[in-house]
């Protein structure tokens, strides 16, 4: 068959792998300059730089099935997630004890003992071997999720900034077995970071592309079951995929999206360059006074404490999301993060600002399965992470689907 895959992500490069694997002859149309979608890193210095905060997460199936980790030269996060009190400068430790058991009490100092067995109980009932298992029941929002499952105020404060951070949804309307799975792949894997960034992910899947025609800078103005429009010309496939972010297939396929309606969702990150690293640790560092008292960035994170820079430079990335996102005033960020970490902080100089919007797709809260029902609509193909859920283990699932639908096996990684 002749095949159009409309959309250069994860989700479409996937596609036009399977495809390309089983025979098919494969066009593969991305509207920018590069491929990866929004799995997008720069170069600063010859060292890189994701736009936005990215993890890997190890537990994912389909990150088994189709990624070679080994070759991304990854490097895990700690098994911990460090919180601070501006205000205060109190800092706080919450950790997998059952994973790392040195994290055991200084997590009960942290949330108590009865918080902690929550934590426990939450963690003893996902599933290793089915992540998305709790997707397939009603489950209400997380916001009023995390309130059912009795966390004490300080704590909630606390998963409140954590799963603000996953989603980049300030209300927390993503339903709580969304929670439920980011939780199990914390539980039962490792968050890591690629040595040369996020993009190197989708970079590893368009390296196996060996005959798909891949026509970059080349917006598709329109789709029907059989034609791609570009430039006004129509070109004519057997089958079309259209593996394009939400907001997007909403514009080419309106009756993709459903109840589902794109909510933009945005994050800033202003990345600082610091003479001296503010923690050494490869932590998340969770602002728990976010979004009080004109507390603005979300978490901070450095990258370098993996990946060192070659010059021994430190990267200080503060993350910003919603409202907070748009139009941020750098000075303001500095200022604040002097209250998290002291006068030091003026000698930190500006490195980049980077801002995605439509960073992650919206799926209705009253939704209750893993995926969304339909892989065809009017003869159309659609991938994407909003068919499924927001995560990279959705955005592969979702290319599966398709292969499946079209009857091409899943290719396996070499």
């Amino acid at each position: 068959m002749k095949i159009a895959v409309v959309g250069g992500g994860l989700a479409g490069l996937a596609i036009a792998l399977g495809c390309e694997k089983n025979g098919h002859d494969v066009t593969l149309f991305e509207a920018s300059t590069e491929l990866g979608g929004r799995m997008k890193t720069l170069r600063e210095g010859n060292h890189p730089l994701d736009v936005g905060f990215h993890v890997l997460h190890t537990a994912y199936s389909t990150v088994k099935d189709w990624i070679d980790l080994d070759a991304l030269h990854i490097k895990p996060m700690d098994a911990c997630t460090m919180t601070i009190a501006p205000s205060t400068g109190r800092r706080r430790l919450l950790g997998d004890a059952l994973r790392s058991p040195q994290y055991l009490f200084p997590t009960l100092k942290s949330v108590g003992v009865f918080d902690g067995l929550r934590f426990l109980r939450w963690r003893m009932r996902t599933s290793a071997r089915d992540l998305e298992r709790d997707m397939d029941e009603p489950t209400p929002s997380i916001a009023e999720g995390l309130h059912q499952r009795n966390f004490r105020p300080s704590t909630q404060r606390v998963l409140r900034s954590l799963f603000t951070g996953i989603t980049l949804d300030p209300t927390l309307s993503e339903r709580i077995a969304f929670a439920d799975f980011t939780w199990g792949a914390m539980s039962h894997g490792k968050m890591v970071m690629p040595r040369d960034g996020i993009a190197a992910v989708p970079h590893q899947l368009a390296a196996r592309l060996r005959s798909t025609e891949v026509r970059l800078n080349t917006p598709v103005e329109a789709v029907t079951k059989s034609n791609v429009v570009v430039n006004g010309q129509k070109e004519v496939f057997d089958r079309v995929v259209l593996a394009v972010p939400q907001h997007v297939a909403q514009r080419m396929l309106p009756g993709s999206v459903g109840e589902h309606r794109p909510n933009e969702r945005r994050t800033t990150t202003v990345v600082f360059v610091a003479p001296e690293a503010p923690f050494k640790q490869a932590r998340l560092l969770l602002n728990e006074e976010w979004g009080e008292n004109s507390h603005r960035v979300l978490h901070v994170h450095l990258p370098t404490n993996l990946h060192p820079h070659p010059d021994g430079h430190h990267w200080v990335v503060a993350t910003l999301v919603g409202e907070d996102a748009e139009e941020v005033d750098v000075e303001a960020v500095k200022a604040e993060l002097i209250e998290w970490f002291g006068a030091s902080v003026n000698q930190w100089s500006l490195l980049a600002t980077t801002t995605v919007r439509h960073a992650l797709p919206h799926i209705d809260p009253q939704h209750h399965a893993r995926t969304l029902p339909e892989v065809e609509i009017d003869g159309i193909l659609l991938a994407g992470d909003h068919r499924t859920h927001p995560s990279v283990q959705g955005t592969l699932r979702s290319a599966e689907r398709v292969l499946k639908h079209l009857d091409i096996p899943v290719p396996r990684r070499p």
